[in-house]
Protein backbone atom coordinates (compact mmCIF):
# COMPACT_ATOMS: atom_id res chain seq x y z
CA UNK A 1 0.00 0.00 0.00
CA UNK A 2 1.21 3.49 -0.83
CA UNK A 3 2.29 5.82 1.86
CA UNK A 4 -0.26 8.72 2.25
CA UNK A 5 0.04 12.09 1.04
CA UNK A 6 1.10 14.29 3.71
CA UNK A 7 0.20 18.14 3.67
CA UNK A 8 2.79 20.78 3.32
CA UNK A 9 3.27 22.35 6.91
CA UNK A 10 1.23 24.87 8.00
CA UNK A 11 2.29 28.01 9.52
CA UNK A 12 2.50 28.60 13.63
CA UNK A 13 -0.35 31.25 14.89
CA UNK A 14 1.28 33.79 17.69
CA UNK A 15 -2.06 35.71 19.65
CA UNK A 16 -0.34 38.55 21.79
CA UNK A 17 -1.97 41.96 22.23
CA UNK A 18 1.46 43.51 22.88
CA UNK A 19 3.05 44.14 19.55
CA UNK A 20 6.68 44.20 20.58
CA UNK A 21 6.62 40.51 21.99
CA UNK A 22 4.93 39.34 18.81
CA UNK A 23 7.60 40.82 16.54
CA UNK A 24 10.33 39.10 18.67
CA UNK A 25 8.56 35.63 18.56
CA UNK A 26 7.76 36.52 14.43
CA UNK A 27 11.41 37.31 14.25
CA UNK A 28 13.13 34.18 16.26
CA UNK A 29 10.69 31.40 14.80
CA UNK A 30 11.20 32.94 11.07
CA UNK A 31 14.55 32.73 11.36
CA UNK A 32 14.68 29.11 12.04
CA UNK A 33 12.69 28.50 8.77
CA UNK A 34 8.90 28.38 10.18
CA UNK A 35 6.21 31.12 7.86
CA UNK A 36 4.39 33.06 11.02
CA UNK A 37 1.07 34.63 11.58
CA UNK A 38 0.19 37.18 14.20
CA UNK A 39 -2.72 38.59 16.12
CA UNK A 40 -3.43 40.94 18.68
CA UNK A 41 -6.56 40.27 20.35
CA UNK A 42 -8.22 37.07 20.97
CA UNK A 43 -11.02 37.23 18.77
CA UNK A 44 -8.40 37.64 15.93
CA UNK A 45 -6.70 34.42 16.75
CA UNK A 46 -9.82 32.59 17.05
CA UNK A 47 -10.64 33.91 13.63
CA UNK A 48 -7.58 33.08 12.17
CA UNK A 49 -6.83 29.85 13.48
CA UNK A 50 -10.04 28.75 12.07
CA UNK A 51 -8.98 30.37 8.67
CA UNK A 52 -5.48 28.93 8.41
CA UNK A 53 -5.18 26.00 10.69
CA UNK A 54 -2.01 26.61 11.86
CA UNK A 55 0.48 23.67 12.90
CA UNK A 56 1.01 24.81 16.63
CA UNK A 57 -0.43 28.05 18.49
CA UNK A 58 1.57 30.15 20.89
CA UNK A 59 -1.43 32.11 22.95
CA UNK A 60 -0.81 34.35 25.76
CA UNK A 61 -3.13 34.33 28.92
CA UNK A 62 -3.81 38.01 29.54
CA UNK A 63 -5.27 39.35 26.75
CA UNK A 64 -8.18 42.02 26.62
CA UNK A 65 -11.67 41.37 26.35
CA UNK A 66 -10.87 37.34 26.16
CA UNK A 67 -8.17 35.89 28.51
CA UNK A 68 -5.43 33.10 26.62
CA UNK A 69 -8.22 30.32 28.53
CA UNK A 70 -11.27 31.57 27.23
CA UNK A 71 -9.79 31.67 23.43
CA UNK A 72 -8.23 28.17 24.21
CA UNK A 73 -11.20 26.45 25.37
CA UNK A 74 -13.29 28.24 22.30
CA UNK A 75 -10.42 26.99 19.56
CA UNK A 76 -10.75 23.27 21.84
CA UNK A 77 -14.84 23.23 21.17
CA UNK A 78 -14.08 23.60 17.19
CA UNK A 79 -13.78 20.55 15.47
CA UNK A 80 -11.40 21.98 12.70
CA UNK A 81 -8.87 23.89 15.33
CA UNK A 82 -9.23 20.80 18.43
CA UNK A 83 -6.03 18.94 17.79
CA UNK A 84 -4.03 21.89 17.15
CA UNK A 85 -1.46 22.54 19.94
CA UNK A 86 -1.64 25.34 21.68
CA UNK A 87 1.21 26.69 24.40
CA UNK A 88 -0.05 29.34 26.44
CA UNK A 89 2.43 32.13 26.94
CA UNK A 90 2.31 33.27 30.71
CA UNK A 91 3.76 35.80 33.55
CA UNK A 92 1.42 33.54 35.91
CA UNK A 93 2.92 31.29 38.02
CA UNK A 94 0.25 29.81 40.47
CA UNK A 95 -0.90 26.12 39.96
CA UNK A 96 -4.20 27.35 40.06
CA UNK A 97 -3.37 29.06 37.00
CA UNK A 98 -1.54 26.03 35.08
CA UNK A 99 -4.55 23.76 36.29
CA UNK A 100 -7.04 26.44 34.51
CA UNK A 101 -4.65 26.40 31.53
CA UNK A 102 -4.54 22.87 31.45
CA UNK A 103 -8.73 22.27 32.07
CA UNK A 104 -9.08 24.99 29.14
CA UNK A 105 -7.34 22.70 27.19
CA UNK A 106 -3.38 23.78 26.65
CA UNK A 107 -0.73 21.35 25.65
CA UNK A 108 1.81 23.00 27.88
CA UNK A 109 3.32 26.86 29.31
CA UNK A 110 5.96 28.96 28.61
CA UNK A 111 6.69 31.43 31.62
CA UNK A 112 7.73 35.25 30.99
CA UNK A 113 10.40 35.73 30.34
CA UNK A 114 11.74 33.25 28.49
CA UNK A 115 14.83 32.09 26.24
CA UNK A 116 14.40 31.93 22.43
CA UNK A 117 16.12 28.24 22.75
CA UNK A 118 13.17 27.62 25.13
CA UNK A 119 11.14 28.74 23.00
CA UNK A 120 12.37 26.54 19.71
CA UNK A 121 13.30 23.19 21.76
CA UNK A 122 9.37 23.40 22.77
CA UNK A 123 8.13 24.08 19.16
CA UNK A 124 9.88 21.58 17.88
CA UNK A 125 8.61 19.01 20.47
CA UNK A 126 4.95 19.62 20.10
CA UNK A 127 5.29 20.02 16.16
CA UNK A 128 6.91 16.44 15.85
CA UNK A 129 4.06 15.35 17.81
CA UNK A 130 1.64 17.31 15.55
CA UNK A 131 3.39 15.82 12.31
CA UNK A 132 2.73 12.48 13.86
CA UNK A 133 -0.49 12.86 14.35
CA UNK A 134 -1.26 13.99 11.10
CA UNK A 135 0.49 10.73 9.84
CA UNK A 136 -1.32 8.59 11.76
CA UNK A 137 -4.63 10.23 10.76
CA UNK A 138 -3.94 10.17 7.13
CA UNK A 139 -3.22 6.45 7.41
CA UNK A 140 -6.60 5.61 8.92
CA UNK A 141 -8.40 7.92 5.93
CA UNK A 142 -6.18 5.85 3.64
CA UNK A 143 -7.35 2.57 5.48
CA UNK A 144 -11.00 3.65 5.22
CA UNK A 145 -11.00 4.27 1.81
CA UNK A 146 -9.44 0.40 1.19
CA UNK A 147 -11.79 -0.55 3.55
CA UNK A 148 -14.54 1.40 1.45
CA UNK A 149 -13.19 -0.25 -1.74
CA UNK A 150 -13.13 -3.51 -0.46
CA UNK A 151 -17.40 -3.39 0.32
CA UNK A 152 -17.82 -1.61 -3.27
CA UNK A 153 -15.63 -4.68 -4.65
CA UNK A 154 -18.02 -7.39 -2.12
CA UNK A 155 -20.90 -5.84 -2.91
CA UNK A 156 -20.41 -5.94 -6.85
CA UNK A 157 -19.02 -9.20 -7.01
CA UNK A 158 -22.18 -10.81 -5.42
CA UNK A 159 -24.56 -8.52 -7.32
CA UNK A 160 -22.64 -9.19 -10.86
CA UNK A 161 -22.30 -13.07 -10.00
CA UNK A 162 -25.79 -13.57 -8.68
CA UNK A 163 -27.75 -12.54 -12.13
CA UNK A 164 -26.12 -14.89 -14.30
CA UNK A 165 -26.06 -17.75 -11.42
CA UNK A 166 -29.86 -17.41 -11.15
CA UNK A 167 -30.41 -17.05 -14.86
CA UNK A 168 -28.15 -20.32 -15.60
CA UNK A 169 -29.84 -22.24 -12.26
CA UNK A 170 -33.85 -21.18 -13.74
CA UNK A 171 -33.00 -22.52 -17.15
CA UNK A 172 -31.35 -25.60 -16.26
CA UNK A 173 -34.14 -26.34 -13.59
CA UNK A 174 -36.46 -25.95 -16.55
CA UNK A 175 -35.34 -28.41 -18.84
CA UNK A 176 -34.49 -30.84 -15.62
CA UNK A 177 -37.84 -30.99 -14.75
CA UNK A 178 -38.90 -31.65 -17.81
CA UNK A 179 -36.68 -34.17 -18.21
CA UNK A 180 -37.57 -35.85 -14.97
CA UNK A 181 -41.41 -35.92 -15.72
CA UNK A 182 -40.65 -37.73 -19.29
CA UNK A 183 -41.55 -35.38 -21.61
CA UNK A 184 -39.98 -34.22 -24.39
CA UNK A 185 -37.42 -31.61 -24.74
CA UNK A 186 -39.69 -28.54 -25.51
CA UNK A 187 -38.69 -26.77 -28.70
CA UNK A 188 -37.44 -23.57 -26.63
CA UNK A 189 -34.74 -25.85 -24.37
CA UNK A 190 -31.89 -24.84 -26.99
CA UNK A 191 -32.56 -21.22 -26.29
CA UNK A 192 -32.40 -21.83 -23.06
CA UNK A 193 -29.20 -23.88 -23.07
CA UNK A 194 -28.03 -21.41 -25.24
CA UNK A 195 -28.84 -18.41 -22.49
CA UNK A 196 -27.69 -20.57 -20.07
CA UNK A 197 -23.96 -21.13 -21.67
CA UNK A 198 -24.11 -17.15 -22.30
CA UNK A 199 -24.32 -16.42 -18.83
CA UNK A 200 -22.23 -18.98 -17.79
CA UNK A 201 -19.49 -17.24 -19.92
CA UNK A 202 -20.21 -13.56 -18.51
CA UNK A 203 -20.08 -15.25 -15.16
CA UNK A 204 -16.30 -16.77 -15.42
CA UNK A 205 -15.44 -13.55 -17.71
CA UNK A 206 -16.33 -11.68 -14.85
CA UNK A 207 -14.15 -13.87 -12.25
CA UNK A 208 -11.38 -13.97 -14.95
CA UNK A 209 -11.31 -10.60 -14.66
CA UNK A 210 -11.39 -9.79 -11.01
CA UNK A 211 -8.25 -12.12 -10.26
CA UNK A 212 -6.20 -10.95 -13.14
CA UNK A 213 -6.51 -7.46 -11.62
CA UNK A 214 -5.93 -8.73 -8.39
CA UNK A 215 -2.79 -10.50 -9.91
CA UNK A 216 -1.53 -7.43 -12.02
CA UNK A 217 -1.98 -4.87 -8.82
CA UNK A 218 0.23 -7.31 -6.89
CA UNK A 219 2.86 -8.39 -9.87
CA UNK A 220 1.76 -11.84 -9.55
CA UNK A 221 1.09 -11.96 -13.65
CA UNK A 222 4.18 -11.75 -15.27
CA UNK A 223 3.46 -11.12 -18.95
CA UNK A 224 4.07 -13.89 -21.93
CA UNK A 225 5.41 -11.92 -24.64
CA UNK A 226 6.00 -13.14 -28.25
CA UNK A 227 6.20 -11.29 -31.86
CA UNK A 228 3.07 -11.37 -33.19
CA UNK A 229 0.18 -9.45 -35.44
CA UNK A 230 -2.04 -7.50 -34.12
CA UNK A 231 -3.73 -6.91 -36.81
CA UNK A 232 -4.17 -10.80 -36.79
CA UNK A 233 -5.48 -10.39 -33.12
CA UNK A 234 -7.94 -7.99 -34.07
CA UNK A 235 -9.61 -9.88 -36.85
CA UNK A 236 -9.74 -12.90 -34.21
CA UNK A 237 -11.75 -11.16 -31.84
CA UNK A 238 -14.42 -9.60 -34.42
CA UNK A 239 -14.72 -12.71 -35.62
CA UNK A 240 -15.48 -13.85 -31.71
CA UNK A 241 -18.12 -10.66 -31.91
CA UNK A 242 -19.66 -11.25 -35.03
CA UNK A 243 -22.45 -12.66 -33.34
CA UNK A 244 -22.85 -9.84 -31.44
CA UNK A 245 -22.54 -7.68 -34.45
CA UNK A 246 -25.15 -8.66 -36.54
CA UNK A 247 -27.83 -9.39 -33.66
CA UNK A 248 -27.68 -5.46 -33.63
CA UNK A 249 -27.16 -4.70 -37.52
CA UNK A 250 -23.52 -2.99 -36.25
CA UNK A 251 -21.16 -2.58 -39.09
CA UNK A 252 -17.50 -3.04 -38.54
CA UNK A 253 -15.08 -1.05 -40.80
CA UNK A 254 -11.05 -1.53 -39.81
CA UNK A 255 -8.31 0.49 -41.25
CA UNK A 256 -5.20 -1.67 -41.35
CA UNK A 257 -1.35 -0.97 -42.72
CA UNK A 258 -0.75 -3.02 -45.52
CA UNK A 259 2.25 -4.24 -44.21
CA UNK A 260 1.40 -4.55 -40.49
CA UNK A 261 4.77 -4.84 -38.09
CA UNK A 262 4.77 -7.60 -35.57
CA UNK A 263 4.31 -6.29 -31.92
CA UNK A 264 5.91 -7.75 -28.64
CA UNK A 265 3.28 -8.50 -26.44
CA UNK A 266 0.81 -11.35 -24.44
CA UNK A 267 -1.53 -12.22 -27.00
CA UNK A 268 -3.69 -13.63 -24.90
CA UNK A 269 -4.16 -10.22 -22.40
CA UNK A 270 -3.86 -8.19 -25.45
CA UNK A 271 -7.08 -10.24 -27.01
CA UNK A 272 -8.65 -10.11 -23.78
CA UNK A 273 -8.45 -6.08 -23.97
CA UNK A 274 -9.58 -5.60 -27.32
CA UNK A 275 -12.51 -8.03 -26.80
CA UNK A 276 -13.22 -5.73 -23.51
CA UNK A 277 -12.61 -2.49 -25.51
CA UNK A 278 -15.09 -4.31 -28.47
CA UNK A 279 -18.00 -5.44 -26.67
CA UNK A 280 -18.19 -2.35 -24.60
CA UNK A 281 -18.48 -0.19 -28.09
CA UNK A 282 -21.08 -2.97 -28.90
CA UNK A 283 -23.09 -2.41 -25.67
CA UNK A 284 -23.31 1.19 -26.41
CA UNK A 285 -24.14 1.56 -29.52
CA UNK A 286 -27.19 1.46 -31.33
CA UNK A 287 -28.85 -0.49 -33.69
CA UNK A 288 -27.68 0.32 -36.74
CA UNK A 289 -24.31 1.76 -35.96
CA UNK A 290 -20.98 1.65 -36.65
CA UNK A 291 -17.63 0.74 -34.96
CA UNK A 292 -14.46 1.09 -36.41
CA UNK A 293 -11.24 -0.27 -35.76
CA UNK A 294 -7.56 1.90 -36.74
CA UNK A 295 -3.97 0.48 -36.86
CA UNK A 296 -1.34 2.61 -37.48
CA UNK A 297 2.63 2.52 -36.96
CA UNK A 298 3.50 6.22 -34.91
CA UNK A 299 6.73 8.32 -33.49
CA UNK A 300 8.41 7.33 -36.00
CA UNK A 301 8.17 3.48 -36.46
CA UNK A 302 8.39 2.80 -32.56
CA UNK A 303 4.84 2.54 -31.42
CA UNK A 304 1.38 1.02 -32.79
CA UNK A 305 -2.01 2.93 -32.33
CA UNK A 306 -5.42 1.64 -32.01
CA UNK A 307 -8.14 3.55 -32.15
CA UNK A 308 -11.71 2.17 -31.52
CA UNK A 309 -14.52 4.33 -32.22
CA UNK A 310 -18.14 4.03 -32.38
CA UNK A 311 -21.53 6.06 -32.81
CA UNK A 312 -22.20 5.14 -29.54
CA UNK A 313 -23.92 7.59 -26.83
CA UNK A 314 -20.52 8.48 -25.78
CA UNK A 315 -18.81 9.56 -22.50
CA UNK A 316 -19.64 12.48 -20.35
CA UNK A 317 -17.21 14.93 -20.35
CA UNK A 318 -16.09 14.47 -16.83
CA UNK A 319 -16.12 11.28 -17.01
CA UNK A 320 -13.67 10.60 -19.65
CA UNK A 321 -10.63 10.14 -16.68
CA UNK A 322 -12.20 8.64 -14.75
CA UNK A 323 -13.83 5.33 -16.39
CA UNK A 324 -10.59 3.28 -16.14
CA UNK A 325 -10.83 3.55 -12.53
CA UNK A 326 -11.42 0.82 -10.20
CA UNK A 327 -15.11 0.26 -9.53
CA UNK A 328 -15.88 3.60 -11.12
CA UNK A 329 -20.01 3.81 -11.58
CA UNK A 330 -21.12 5.98 -14.31
CA UNK A 331 -24.04 7.26 -14.64
CA UNK A 332 -26.96 3.86 -15.46
CA UNK A 333 -26.29 3.66 -19.39
CA UNK A 334 -23.32 4.96 -19.54
CA UNK A 335 -19.94 3.06 -19.41
CA UNK A 336 -17.34 2.66 -16.56
CA UNK A 337 -19.04 -0.08 -14.42
CA UNK A 338 -16.97 -2.87 -13.21
CA UNK A 339 -13.48 -4.06 -13.66
CA UNK A 340 -13.29 -4.58 -17.54
CA UNK A 341 -11.50 -1.18 -18.05
CA UNK A 342 -9.69 -1.60 -15.04
CA UNK A 343 -8.18 -4.56 -16.50
CA UNK A 344 -7.78 -3.00 -20.07
CA UNK A 345 -5.38 0.21 -18.17
CA UNK A 346 -3.62 -2.21 -16.11
CA UNK A 347 -2.53 -4.56 -18.84
CA UNK A 348 -1.74 -2.11 -21.62
CA UNK A 349 0.50 0.16 -19.02
CA UNK A 350 1.58 -3.55 -18.08
CA UNK A 351 3.34 -3.44 -21.73
CA UNK A 352 4.63 -0.06 -20.87
CA UNK A 353 1.99 1.95 -23.23
CA UNK A 354 -0.82 4.15 -23.01
CA UNK A 355 -4.89 4.32 -23.00
CA UNK A 356 -7.20 6.92 -23.09
CA UNK A 357 -10.76 7.73 -23.77
CA UNK A 358 -11.96 10.73 -25.90
CA UNK A 359 -15.40 12.24 -27.10
CA UNK A 360 -15.81 11.06 -30.87
CA UNK A 361 -15.81 13.86 -33.26
CA UNK A 362 -19.39 13.94 -34.27
CA UNK A 363 -20.96 11.33 -31.42
CA UNK A 364 -19.61 8.24 -29.80
CA UNK A 365 -16.70 7.80 -28.13
CA UNK A 366 -12.71 6.84 -28.92
CA UNK A 367 -10.85 4.44 -27.26
CA UNK A 368 -6.62 5.01 -28.36
CA UNK A 369 -4.33 2.79 -26.97
CA UNK A 370 -0.75 2.61 -27.53
CA UNK A 371 2.24 -0.30 -27.37
CA UNK A 372 5.85 -0.36 -28.12
CA UNK A 373 6.75 -2.50 -31.08
CA UNK A 374 9.54 -3.80 -29.46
Amino acid sequence: MNAPEMPLPRPLLIVDDESDIRESLQATLSMTGYQVLTAASGEEGIAKAQKDLPDLIILDVMLPHMSGFDVCRKLKSFPATKHIPVILLTALQDVEDKVQGLEAGADDFIPKPFTSQELLARVRAFLRTKYLRDELEASYKKLKELESLRDSLTNMIVHDIRSPLTSILGNMSFIIDELRNGADVPENAKKLLETAALNYRHLMNLIDTFLEVYRMENQQLPLKKTKASLVKIIETCLSILEPDRRKKEIVFETVFPQEPEPVLLDKKYIQRLLINLLSNSLKFTPRGGKIAVTVKTISAGSQVEVVIEDTGVGIPEENLEKIFQKFFQGKPGRRGQGLGLTFCRMAVEAHGGKIWAERGQKEGSRFIFRLPLS
